[in-house]
């Protein structure tokens, strides 16, 4: 008998199984037979859902965002936690996410768009989220920046740089981000 699973559920399975295979294999030995191999169906079905390998991909990245959307939005909702915390606790969010999935942010030779995908959906993330967080950090009088939104390029354009020269080390970054912020030395490692 044949079993038939809702549309959205099956894509889901589908990014996961990637998702797996790529952290397993490398995204560039990963082929489009070998999800469907390992979900056990017909290779047609995943081009059903995804024209091709780059439009996978893609998928897999934007749902990797997704997830660390997720989980950075509910910190941010999270009642009685302090602002540096929070920060803390969102910084932490980026760096496990970042170190859980090695494949997404690897550079090959074939592919280097691929990290600068991911760069720039985390990048984006971290813009639109930990803008307001430090904009509540000046206005609860825990910050003294003056302009608060570039700061916040500065400094998450510069991690992303830094890691992309193979600065990895999270007690590298936060220290950086203490410094930049003006926050007490070890504020946000506590979180680590």
């Amino acid at each position: 008998m044949r079993i038939t699973k809702h549309p959205e559920e099956r894509k889901q399975e589908i990014l996961e199984t990637a998702l797996g295979l790529f952290e397993e294999k490398g995204i560039q030995k990963t082929s489009m037979n070998d999800i469907a191999e390992t979900m056990g169906v017909a290779k047609g079905l995943i081009y059903y859902y995804f024209r091709s390998k780059e439009e996978l991909v893609e998928a897999v990245v934007e749902s990797f965002s997704e997830g660390v959307e997720k989980e950075i939005k509910m910190l941010l909702s999270t009642e009685g936690l302090s602002f540096h915390r929070r920060l803390g606790q969102v910084v932490k969010v980026f760096f496990l996410s970042i170190q859980e999935h090695p494949a997404l942010m690897s550079i090959t030779p074939k592919n280097p768009g691929l990290f600068e995908l991911v760069k720039t959906s985390l990048s984006e993330l971290a813009l639109r989220h930990a803008k307001v967080l430090l904009q509540k950090g000046v206005e609860e009088g825990y910050l003294n920046l003056q302009y608060p939104e570039y700061m916040l390029k500065i400094l998450i354009h510069g991690i992303a740089d830094l890691y992309v020269e193979g600065v990895v080390d999270p007690k590298v970054h936060c220290t950086l981000i203490e410094e930049a912020l003006g926050l007490s030395t070890g504020t946000l490692l506590k979180e680590f």
